[in-house]
């Protein structure tokens, strides 16, 4: 991943009873359906010592990142996460991406 590249970072932690089949899930299944969307690059996962998931999905470019989320294959991933709404004690999307400067003063002469 370069240092332009836009990414989403997904924390999530499943309940001690659910968390095996949650990862098996998140492994088996939804990676495959995050595989499906047009603009994602990559996806890396792994989990932290209390056991929270970690994923950082890559997207290919600024550009790419509106019409992957938008997409219909982005919709159904997400819903195919409400089947474990009631099992996770933690979830935390946040996405991350270049900005640039916005111009705040014009010079007029």
């Amino acid at each position: 991943m370069d240092d332009q590249q836009p990414f989403m970072l997904v924390r999530a932690r499943a309940r001690i009873a659910a968390r095996r089949a949650f990862d098996e899930w998140f492994g088996a299944v939804h990676l495959q359906d995050i595989a499906r969307i047009p603009g994602v690059t990559n996806v890396r996962k792994g989990h932290n010592g209390d056991g929270t998931l970690l994923a950082i999905y890559g997207f290919a470019s600024t550009d790419a990142v509106q019409p992957a989320l938008a997409s219909p294959q982005a919709a159904y991933a997400r819903g195919t996460w409400e089947r474990w709404q009631p099992e996770l004690e933690e979830l935390l999307i946040e996405l991350w991406s270049a900005a640039s400067p916005i111009p705040l003063f014009h010079g007029i002469n």
